[in-house]
């Protein structure tokens, strides 16, 4: 029985219609009437003591009449006593709607508004008479009314939490009051002299600020009650639970997961959408076993130390080291190993083993990754994360500890108390695998505190390592740590034949051994290569490389020759052989490649790589202004002797080649061949790692490659380079040659040519690195990406060069530079900053296409980072300063605006802020106020420039100046400059200096008509904080309307609005279109614009939604449709129309609607994000019927198929794999929402394909829930198909292999909670066979393991946790006996705290129980103790997704038993706090209720499938399908109606032929007096037993399910 999940809450405010939540319950009540009981004893007080004198009807009109007694005796303050009574009246009114909110929801014991009447008029009584007194009290009150004013609002739709916030800002109005009067008592001399008496009290501050901390939560309230609001509604929260159905609760494993992640310091950037890291090792691991020979790396078992280390049961050493040079096989090994742990079986040393391992490849997967951590630190988090998840009770454990600790001082502390001091780690049943793949000097104290725990056996640890590391220890290899190592070249040479037989297999010489001669030459070359490469695989790659290339018997003994030599002078051939055959634009390109992997702050896939290098081809042509300026930036050095050829061969040479200026950039490439495969048989210096990216074949390659200042052309230097060859030299040879060959043979020869190119190979370049000028020509590649129009738009290339330029720019050493490159820099550095294409490729969005969640999680990340560096922190524009005071940077700024750039920023005394962002400042401003740019991502990347750029040029507020505080999201820096939302104060300041700066942008009414709807719509997106915003915007609009009727933009918003009628709105609209249509007749080019057709598109959607308002439907519809071929507009917007249609069942429009969305897919086929987020997306989780209902009723499912097919195509060219699986998945349920019979294998084939999509390219981003959920729904479709009648034996077994095949891997360490389904999926298969297998019994094992460790630790909470683990199982199995057991127990825990609660409610406020022995507080003092308490939010959930709109009577569902009608249940079951004592009644006058005490509702547990009823406590019984993995529960009622088949719900699998366990109702008398310690029996498992000890029930589970024969089928 699921537990329910939780909801979340809505973000909508509150609408006109809303409903109150109907009668307010005892509890808060209660409350309410507490704080009201101290109000009016504070009253009482204020009166002096007598409550005679306190009016208990005191009206406005006598306050104010009192008021105006006192004006009579002072005629001459006449005036101020005006302005005074103003200032009350409008009080009063604001307490007297205030007071009548909170009246209406409690008794009519006190009478909120009148003792507010009361506290203010006993504050006149006491000041009247002094000089300037009413004028402070006009002021304090005015203060007070800003809080009031917003509470009188939500007049009718206050919530309990609301009208408690509502009490107590009465509340501290009195308290004021009374603060007021006792200043009376204090200040009875100098009164006349004093300005602003109240608001300078330090008590009366205390106390308003008190006030405004209240109202500020008011806007989460707000939105928690507008969820409320909705739920509340049985209608509405069956149709939630109706969508969704298959969701998992928010279980506690999440948080623990969370904590544990938060706690191990994890960067944000390798955190997935859930909190918890992405498992970079997990795919390096598996990325590493797809490539493993078959056959590989058992020799383990041969190994006397390595198999005493894997299996004995106390081994020698519990460390053990591989050791080899690199590239001899030991990650691969390191890989086996891991596979044969997991897979040991009986030969382990334990019952549960858990392998954590750390792949140092795994790190070089994430992008954006900064992360420069320690090696501890990376290794640690890595192995500690992976420990801490291995299963159920560990996670709990570790969390726990996490939660006690203070802080961890580095990765060794973590260890200490995560790991090394947990009890768990001690567990008998556990050993601990850790696999660290590459030592390193920080992880020596690491390995001494594993070898020296006291029980080593418990945790073995695995480690690869270079001979040459190990031996760099003087006293031992490892000092402190006593291991066995195993050299791996001396035992892998059966590892060794069988990776060069499966290489021979794939050569097409070597393939077929059916040739004569075949055989015999791949047993020499086996041997061979076997011997003389002695394991290093580097060499032996090199030498299956050549073998593959050749094919005549010479050459393959030549490469067999060459095979045996060493590593170092394979690789410096390698370089001598790449330098002497390869062009010089492909050493170049070898050249780039080495300077990104070597430098760049990424890892780069091949296609990122191939995008850099395409850059090289677009060099910007103002960087060369002279033929002899600069030379090409690669160009190669100069060398003391230089060939050159005469101007009249240059001439001729430039009349017959092309150049590569008047090639189309394409073609200007260096080859036409894949990079991946130029990286494969051109470049094999370098390789594509595991995790995809490209990187040196072997570390030990780069150590080779010289650096461009070593080259000379002398003979006696370095390996690599070439022999220069000398003119003198060619012209000994052409001498001689001359002179033993006629004429026509020399040049038939074309000798002449041989030596050109011998000459220009001595002088090109050679393969180097060049670490001077690498960061320089890296910034020179960004610098050329953000300032070409072209370029800009490849994501990837702008988004690395927006965030790492300042880095690679701040890390040049100008002083050893070379000159020429900075000179290239300098013009670069004045575009990106004065021209509109460098400006918005820094600072403003590309990424209009895809939803603004998506753009949040990208781009918006970059161009926040942008500002941070250029705008916000000085770290930019002082390394600017730096650059352009260097001479040789601003040599090439020759034009007028780069040299008045230039002097700006080198002017003395000169804001650099101003001097270098101005132009873009400007910019922004013609964007934000004057540029066709709506949307709000534009507005914000404008308007968050401005504010930073406007304060740090004003300087009169302080920021900071370092980079880092802005990037703490917790910071109150951040939240102030990053802030999405803005006041319309601080609008109202960039518009004017907007308005300064672009002086002619207002010069006619039509120029201010685009200002004005400009404002409008900026207030409109940004000012959501402001409670004016909708009047603020709606005025500006119009009067953009009335200066220009025909700005379209301006009609467009005024029509859209709520409070435009629907006859204004179509009467608008369609003089608008109109008008456009008249344009557009006109000028046939006008459509070609697409910000006009967007206008139109948005214009015509919005005239169809205001004739469906009027009821034309059918004139709707059709402009609907009509829109769509104009642009694409929203899909957000098109959920709305067609839930428009849903609720009208207009089926047929709704079809059309669709139709037409298929046919102009090219529109909007580039905003395939918000299709599947905003439509599809939004489709599955509010209204996932709504498709199949209106191809049901239309009979037309080829035109939903065909949306989704499209989808499928589109999202398939893009490769947006993420979308492709939430579009898959959403077609699936789409489809098992027909009223009609389900095309299953059209439904299993959507999600096979989502999930072997999802497989193949690893998300970072997409929820893991979502994966878990299809496997859940394959698993169980899988399962229901094997057990149909007329099954064959052979699909039956397929199905269970399908099955298996959907399971995660057992010591993987996911959690049971997010697996269930699927892992019970395999035992119900292998139950219904009735047989036993290992996987199912290792399953059905650590189920009941992981449940009995958490019955036994000290935490009572998470035991339900446990039960409801536990009753999944046995339900799968049938075990009738021990699910009534589970259910009892669970049913008990609910009564307990559903007793608890009731009482809470039913105890009297005058009862001991809810006083306080204490002496009273002042209640400004107490409210600030308990607010945090008794204001905490209390988010809603709901059980496990199930239910459905459809009851099978047609009646509306029933009311819950217990708890009212509300279907919305609290998280957090179980969190009960203690019982309050009772205390001695204080004399003094009424406290605070116990609000600290008081216990939580308990939630509402379980429900009926077929009717939605729902049970805090069970009262009857329920039916719970084994077959559907007690997933599924029935009534009585309802399952008699399943079993005649007249239960008719939409979306129920259950079928009468299933099994079921019968759960049995609560029943409370029959346990009274049942001992503690002991757990309930039911009468359907022993009518005389009521009760069994605990710990004989856990027993009997050992013994039933964990002896290696399980029993009771």
């Amino acid at each position: 029985m699921a537990p329910p999940p939780t909801l979340q809450g809505s973000s909508t405010t509150l609408s006109a219609g809303s409903e109150s939540s109907g009668k307010m319950d005892a509890a808060d009540q209660k409350e309410i009437e507490a704080i009201w009981s101290e109000v009016h004893a504070k009253v009482v007080e204020l009166a002096g003591g007598d409550p005679k004198k306190v009016r208990q009807s005191l009206s406005i009109e006598d306050v104010l009449g009192y008021i105006d007694k006192v004006q009579k005796v002072d005629a001459e303050k006449a005036e101020e006593y005006g302005t005074f009574k103003n200032i009350v009246s409008k009080t009063l009114q604001c307490i007297s709607t205030v007071g009548g909110i909170v009246a209406d929801g409690v008794s009519d014991v006190f009478a909120p508004a009148g003792m507010c009447y009361n506290a203010l008029t006993f504050v006149i009584q006491a000041w009247q008479g002094y000089e300037g007194t009413f004028a402070n009290l006009a002021e304090l009150l005015d203060k007070c009314v800003e809080f009031f004013e917003r509470l009188q609002s939500y007049q009718g739709r206050m919530d309990s939490r609301l009208t408690r916030l509502a009490s107590q800002n009465l509340r501290l109005f009195v308290e004021i009051c009374d603060r007021t009067i006792k200043l009376r008592k204090k200040h009875t001399r100098f009164l006349r002299f004093t300005k602003q008496l109240f608001l300078n009290d330090d008590g009366v501050q205390d106390l308003l600020g008190m006030m405004e901390k209240l109202n500020s939560k008011e806007a989460l309230l707000v939105n928690a009650q507008t969820y409320r609001l909705v739920s509340d509604s049985a209608g509405e929260i069956k149709m939630i639970l109706e969508t969704q159905k298959e969701q998992r609760r928010e279980d506690d494993a999440k948080k623990w997961r969370r904590s544990i992640a938060k706690a191990l310091g994890f960067p944000g950037t390798t955190l997935d959408n859930d909190g918890e890291p992405v498992p970079l090792w997990q795919r390096a691991f598996e990325a590493r076993l797809n490539q493993l020979v078959e056959g590989t790396g058992a020799w383990w078992k041969t190994e006397d130390a390595f198999a005493h280390w894997a299996t004995a049961r106390y081994p020698e050493q519990s460390t053990l080291v591989l050791s080899g040079a690199g590239g001899t096989g030991k990650t691969s090994m390191m890989a086996n190993t891991i596979r044969s742990i997991r897979r040991l079986g009986s030969e382990a040393p334990s019952t549960r083993v858990v392998a954590a391992y750390y792949f140092a490849d795994g790190d070089k997967r994430k992008p954006d990754d900064d992360d420069e951590s320690p090696t501890i630190e990376r290794v640690s988090r890595t192995l500690l994360w992976q420990i801490a998840t291995s299963y159920e009770a560990m996670t709990k454990s570790v969390a726990s500890t996490v939660e006690r600790a203070s802080h961890f001082e580095d990765a060794l502390d973590r260890w200490d108390q995560l790991f090394f001091s947990n009890k768990e780690r001690r567990n008998s049943s556990t050993t601990f695998y850790i696999f660290i793949d590459g030592y390193h000097d920080e992880l020596i104290k690491l390995l001494q505190r594993f070898s020296a725990l006291s029980d080593r056996a418990k945790v073995r640890v695995f480690l690869t390592a270079r001979p040459e590391l190990l031996t760099g220890h003087v006293d031992n290899k490892l000092p402190g740590v006593a291991y066995a190592e195993v050299p791996i070249a001396r035992r892998n040479s059966d590892d060794v034949e069988k990776y060069i037989e499966c290489q021979m297999n794939s050569m097409s010489i070597l393939r077929d051994t059916t040739r004569p001669g075949i055989s015999e030459w791949r047993d020499v070359i086996k041997k061979d290569l076997r011997d003389k490469c002695a394991g290093d695989y580097f060499t032996l790659n090199t030498s299956l490389a050549a073998l593959a290339k050749v094919d005549l018997i010479e050459d393959i003994r030549e490469v067999l020759k060459d095979a045996g030599k060493p590593r170092a002078d394979q690789i410096r051939a390698e370089l001598r052989r790449l330098n002497n055959t390869r062009t010089l634009k492909e050493i170049r390109e070898i050249n780039e490649i080495i300077l990104w992997i070597d430098t760049g702050k990424w890892f780069f896939s091949v296609d990122e790589m191939d995008a850099i290098l395409s850059v090289k081809h677009r060099e910007p042509s103002f960087a060369l202004p002279s033929t002899e300026a600069l030379p090409s930036i690669d160009q190669p050095p100069v060398l003391k002797r230089q060939a050159s050829i005469s101007q009249a061969q240059a001439q001729a040479q430039a009349q017959t080649e092309p150049t590569v200026a008047d090639e189309p950039a394409l073609l200007s490439t260096i080859s036409l061949l894949p990079l991946a495969q130029k990286l494969r048989e051109k470049y094999p210096l370098f390789s594509i790692t595991d995790s995809g990216v490209i990187d040196w074949r072997n570390p030990e390659i780069r150590t080779h490659v010289p650096t461009k200042e070593g080259q000379h052309d002398d003979d006696s230097h370095g390996t690599t380079s070439l022999q220069v060859i000398r003119e003198s030299e060619i012209s000994i040879v052409r001498h001689f040659l001359a002179t033993v060959c006629p004429g026509d043979l020399y040049k038939r020869f074309e000798f002449e040519e041989f030596f050109r190119q011998r000459l220009g190979a001595g002088l090109k370049e050679y393969i180097h690195l060049d670490p001077d000028n690498a960061d320089l020509k890296i910034a020179y590649t960004c610098l050329i990406i953000l300032t070409d129009e072209e370029l800009r738009h490849k994501d990837n290339l702008r988004r690395y060069a927006m965030y790492w330029l300042l880095q690679h720019l701040s890390a040049v050493d100008l002083s050893a530079a070379d000159r020429d490159l900075k000179a290239k820099i300098g013009p670069l550095l004045v575009r990106l900053f004065t021209e509109d294409c460098g400006i918005d490729s820094l600072f403003w969005p590309f990424a209009v296409n895809v939803s603004m969640k998506t753009w949040n999680q990208g781009e918006a990340t970059y161009l926040r980072e942008a500002r941070i560096e250029w705008v916000y922190s000085t770290a930019g524009v002082g390394e600017i300063a730096r650059w352009l005071n260097d001479s040789a940077v601003t040599k090439n700024i020759t034009d007028s605006v780069g040299r008045d750039f230039v002097a700006a920023v080198k002017a003395p005394k000169v804001n650099l802020h101003e001097a270098i962002l101005q132009y873009a400042a400007r910019h922004m401003a013609n964007h934000l106020f004057l540029r066709t740019e709506f949307l709000k991502r534009h507005f914000l990347a404008a308007s968050c420039f401005l504010r930073g750029y406007l304060a740090r040029v004003d300087g009169s507020v302080e920021m900071p100046n370092d980079a880092g505080i802005y990037r703490d999201e917790e910071d109150e820096v951040y939240k102030k400059w990053e802030s999405n939302e803005f006041p319309l104060s601080a609008l109202a300041e960039l518009e004017s200096w907007a308005a300064s700066v672009l002086p002619d942008a207002r010069s006619t009414p039509s120029d201010e008509s685009l200002w004005e709807i400009h404002g409008a719509l900026i207030a409109f997106q940004l000012c959501d904080n402001e409670e004016d915003k909708a009047e603020v915007s709606l005025r500006r609009a119009k009067k953009a309307l009335e200066l220009n009727p025909q700005n379209w933009h301006a009609c467009h918003f005024v029509s859209a609005r709520p409070s435009t009628s629907p006859k204004d709105g179509v009467e608008l609209l369609t003089r608008a279109k109109q008008s456009v249509d008249d344009v557009r007749a006109k000028d046939q080019d006008w459509m070609s614009i697409s910000a006009n057709t967007a206008l139109l598109a948005r214009i015509t959607l919005d005239l169809g939604n205001k004739l469906w308002e009027q009821g034309d439907y059918a004139a709707a519809a059709s402009t609907h449709r009509e829109s769509l071929g104009y642009n694409y507009v929203h899909f957000s917007a098109y959920a709305k129309v067609l839930g428009s249609y849903q609720e009208r069942e207009q089926w047929g429009e709704l079809v059309a609607f669709v139709e037409t969305l298929n046919k102009t897919s090219h529109i909007w086929d580039a905003y395939y994000d918000e299709l599947v987020n905003e439509l599809v997306g939004h489709l599955v989780e509010n209204n996932p019927d709504l498709l199949a209902q209106a191809a049901d009723a239309t009979n037309r499912w080829d035109a939903v198929v065909d949306f989704f097919k499209i989808g499928e195509e589109i999202g398939g060219k893009q490769e947006a794999y993420d979308l492709l699986f939430l579009l898959r998945d959403g077609f699936a349920k789409t489809l098992e929402f027909t009223s009609g019979a389900v095309d299953e294998s059209s439904v299993i084939n959507a999600r096979v394909a989502a999930l072997e999509s999802i497989q193949a390219h690893p998300s970072d981003t997409l929820p893991q829930a979502k994966i878990y959920e299809i496997k859940d729904l394959l698993a169980q479709a899988y399962l229901d198909k094997a057990f149909r009648p007329n099954t064959s034996e052979e699909k039956l077994e397929a199905l269970g292999g399908s099955v298996t095949a959907l399971l995660p891997d057992i010591n993987d360490g996911q959690s049971l909670w997010e697996n269930i389904l699927t892992i019970c999926s395999i035992i119900r298969y292998e139950y219904k066979l009735k047989r036993q297998t290992e996987l199912s019994t290792v399953w059905i094992k650590r189920i009941v393991r992981a449940g009995l460790e958490l019955l036994s630790d000290s935490d009572e909470e998470n035991d339900d946790s446990a039960y409801w683990l536990l009753a999944r199982l046995f339900a799968t199995v049938e075990d009738v006996e021990n699910s009534a057991i589970t259910i009892t127990m669970r049913n008990m825990y609910q009564a307990q705290k559903l007793a608890r609660w009731e009482d809470w409610v039913t105890t009297p406020m005058t009862s001991p129980l809810h006083r306080r022995s204490m002496i009273v507080q002042p209640m400004s003092d107490r409210l600030a103790s308990t607010n945090g308490h008794s204001e905490r939010k209390r988010s809603s959930s709901r059980g496990s997704g199930k239910g459905s709109t459809h009851a099978h009577t047609g009646e509306e569902a029933k009311e819950d038993k217990h708890i009212g009608t509300n279907n919305a249940v609290k998280e957090n079951a179980g969190d009960l706090h203690e019982r309050p004592v009772p205390a001695k009644i204080s004399t003094e006058i009424a406290v605070d209720p116990v609000l600290d005490n008081k216990p939580e509702k308990p939630i509402q547990f379980v429900s009926c499938d077929g009717c939605d009823t729902w049970w805090t406590v069970m009262d009857e019984p329920l039916y719970s399908c084994a077959d559907c993995l007690g997933h599924v529960q029935l009534d009585q009622k309802c399952h008699d109606l399943l079993i005649s088949d007249q239960l008719n719900k939409r979306g129920l699998k259950c079928k009468k032929t299933h099994a079921f366990v019968l759960l049995p109702a609560w029943d409370g008398p029959r346990f009274k007096g049942m001992p503690k310690g002991c757990l309930p029996v039911p009468a359907v498992v022993s009518a005389e037993e009521g009760w069994i000890p605990a710990e004989e029930w856990k027993n009997r589970l050992k013994k039933q399910y964990l002896e290696d024969q399980m029993n009771g089928h």
